[in-house]
């Protein structure tokens, strides 16, 4: 019995000397992974017009090549946390990145796959699910394996870091998707994935020290892995598709009664089990909920945001995708600049107030974006800097001291369920405000141009025609080249040669200028509810070391 006692002894500190004589290097392979896995969450969105071109499909169809990859990775990436918790998680987190890789592979080689009935659509979405898989290890993996790997105050310069990766990620997505997209083709937001991913695997191979909960049972929850999956789904399809089908229509209203059903089951299932993979208590710290909210608020408002600002930018302004991209730099720049240093004074100062203080600044900043005003030409994208550059500073502010807090409120064997909650928190966030703030400028630009094709004085247009008009109108929807510029959308196309066309442009126009603002005004209110969080609920004695 104590020669085995010894034996692993002795493999725990050369694990950890392991560790230690390369945790840059593997702190470097865990953001290849991050960085990765995030910036495929808005890589995406200025491509979307070119794909949607080149693969001749349908917005509502093309919406999943955003959805499926946020879906699987939402509802996925407390399960994966907890596998990695039980089965180690440097091996979880290297199969991630090799199934994001190869997932990646697949999206490019869509346009040129044939499989049964499937349209190249078709596969592109199930191979960004297949990406979402992947990415959903390596994300809630990358915060416990630098929790087990750093230490004292190198650990909140490595959150610093992290919190660096994960602002730049989703912000510089927009501008490298132009770059990509402008100069090759939309295959190549996903090409640049495999080199990426390689350099990525060899590095981790060679420098993450092996880790996992030694208190955890070599044996998986499936009730709650059964339970939460369920939840998450059917939660997270119903805040996707509720606009399409209708927020009180039976399939809806039926995904969230399974979705509460299920939580429910989860929750009550999970605090009778001695080995739960997620602990439901972990709410019951205040800071921990803090961060939660604070999390999934920061992604539904501002991160969100960016999707309907890449079609203003784009719709309206008249820029392609490079040029969409390229205005987006100010807010990445600046969230990648901000975080280590906030990193940093988290340790000296305290993470509450760094993140309240970022959380605030987020809040500003986008309300400040609001200021779209009735312009629509092409320098009118400067009303948005003041917006870019405050809220880009809060979001680099933001994001170590959440992780910080997050992981400082649990022990050190719980951080990979910490952390998977955490992310799940910041994922359902994403695809939560994708859909709310989707489905409210969608709704938001119908009305209008009901009202607006409604008050038109044109003897000549007939309560049918009116009718036709705007049924058009709405078919297309808020989408590139749908905006009354060169498709009226359906029956309406007929009137694209007459002197009305002028008359309905503008009417399009108007009406995506008010339903944008209109947008960034709720994202700004669900960021009011994040600052509140972070003040009211985050306890400094909650968190070990404050």
């Amino acid at each position: 019995m104590n020669s085995e006692l010894n034996a692993q002894q002795v493999m725990a500190e050369r694990a950890t000397d392991h560790g230690q004589s390369r945790r840059w290097w593997a702190l470097a392979a865990i953001c290849f992974g991050l960085f990765m896995a995030l910036l495929d969450v808005t890589i995406v969105n200025v491509a979307l017009p070119t794909i949607q071109n080149d693969l001749n499909e349908s917005y509502s169809t093309l919406e999943w090549v955003l959805n499926a990859y946020t879906l699987v990775l939402a509802v996925l990436l407390v399960t994966s946390s907890r596998l990695g918790d039980i089965f180690g998680r440097k091996g979880i987190f290297m199969l991630g990145m090799g199934v994001f890789t190869l997932g990646s592979l697949l999206c490019a080689l869509s346009g040129d796959i044939r499989i049964g009935s499937l349209s190249h659509a078709d596969i592109l979405n199930l191979s960004r699910a297949f990406q979402g898989l992947g990415g959903s290890a390596m994300i809630p993996l990358s915060l416990s394996l630098i929790s087990n790997t750093f230490h004292g105050r190198e650990r909140g310069t490595a959150f610093g870091i992290w919190g660096g990766v994960n602002g730049l990620a989703v912000a510089i997505g927009p501008l490298l998707g132009g770059v990509l997209v402008s100069k090759f083709n939309w295959q190549s937001i996903f090409y640049i994935n495999l080199p990426v991913g390689v350099i990525g695997l060899l590095v981790a191979a060679w420098a993450i020290a092996p880790s996992r909960d030694e208190h955890a049972p070599r044996r998986i929850d499936v009730f709650g892995l059964v339970t939460i999956t369920i939840a998450m789904f059917c939660l997270i399809l119903a805040l996707m598709q509720g606009s399409s089908k209708g927020w009180s229509s039976a399939f809806i209203l039926t995904l969230f009664i399974v979705a509460g059903v299920s939580l429910l089951a989860f929750i009550i299932g999970e605090l009778r089990l001695k080995h739960p993979m997620v602990d439901p208590r972990l709410f019951r710290i205040p800071s921990f909920t803090g961060t939660a909210i604070t999390a999934f608020t920061l992604h539904g408002g501002l991160y969100a945001l960016l999707f309907t600002l890449s079609l203003y930018v784009q719709n309206l302004l008249g820029f392609d995708a490079l040029q969409a991209g390229l205005r987006f730099l100010p807010l990445s720049l600046l969230s990648f600049i901000g975080a280590p240093i906030a990193g940093r004074l988290s340790d000296k100062i305290g993470p509450k107030w760094i993140l309240a203080v970022g959380m605030v600044c987020v809040c500003v900043g986008t309300y400040l974006m609001a200021r779209l005003g009735g312009a629509s030409q092409p320098q009118a994208w400067t009303v948005l800097l003041p917006g870019f550059i405050v809220a880009g500073i809060g979001s680099g502010m933001v994001n170590p001291p959440m992780s910080v807090i997050a992981m400082g409120v649990v022990e050190p064997r719980k951080s990979g369920m910490a952390s998977g909650t955490a992310n799940t928190c910041r994922q359902t966030g994403m695809a939560f405000g994708i859909a709310l703030l989707g489905a409210f400028l969608s709704n938001r630009y119908s009305s209008l141009i009901s009202a607006k094709v409604a008050a038109l004085h044109n003897a000549q247009l007939t309560g049918a025609m009116r009718r036709e008009i705007v049924s058009g109108l709405q078919q297309a929807g808020p989408i590139p080249g749908s905006l009354g510029l060169t498709d009226l959308g359906g029956k309406a196309n007929s009137y694209a040669h007459s002197p009305l066309f002028p008359t309905l442009q503008h009417a399009a126009r108007a009406a995506f200028l008010s339903a944008t603002q209109d947008v960034v005004v709720l994202a700004g209110s669900m960021l009011v509810l994040g600052v509140l969080a972070a003040v009211l609920l985050v306890r400094p004695r909650d968190i070990h070391g404050h």
